[in-house]
């Protein structure tokens, strides 16, 4: 099967500046973030890494076809994949939980990166903003 040709304007390294929004598990705050997407499997591998002064995340997503795997640091082991479609010129990312449910937007607008993570407790609640970052490609 071939990969959706609109992953091809997401491939690159991206690095920039992240707003953080409280949670009932984290404060409000600002990090720096770093992406690498690359080719995968008909689909992307994505490497992730957020550096703020509580400490940091590190995390590694595979998006295959429509299914989605995102495993980091934290050391939750995905249960079930979740789901990898396309809005437009937007990659959306939905995975759920026994946690909950997350919620990640990726859409390349110029020579940026937009990223919106979005997160539920418990999983059928509304969605609340968790992270937004504006990443600048990097070594282009």
């Amino acid at each position: 099967m071939t990969p959706d040709p609109r992953y091809a304007a997401l491939l690159g390294d991206w690095s920039g500046d992240e707003e953080l929004f409280p949670t009932a598990w984290t404060a409000a705050g600002s990090a720096r973030g770093a992406l690498t997407v690359e080719p995968g499997p008909d689909g992307i591998l994505i490497d992730y890494v957020e550096l703020q002064d509580a400490g940091h995340l590190l995390a590694h997503a595979v998006i295959v076809g429509t299914g989605f795997w995102w495993f980091d640091s934290y050391g939750f082991v995905p249960e079930t994949p979740g789901t990898a479609l396309w809005e437009g010129d937007t990659l959306v990312l939905d995975r759920r939980s026994a946690r909950g449910r997350t919620v990640m937007r990726l859409r390349r607008d110029g020579e940026q990166l937009e990223v919106a993570l979005d997160t539920a407790v418990p999983a059928d609640a509304d969605p609340a903003p968790l992270v937004r970052g504006t990443y600048d490609r990097q070594g282009a």
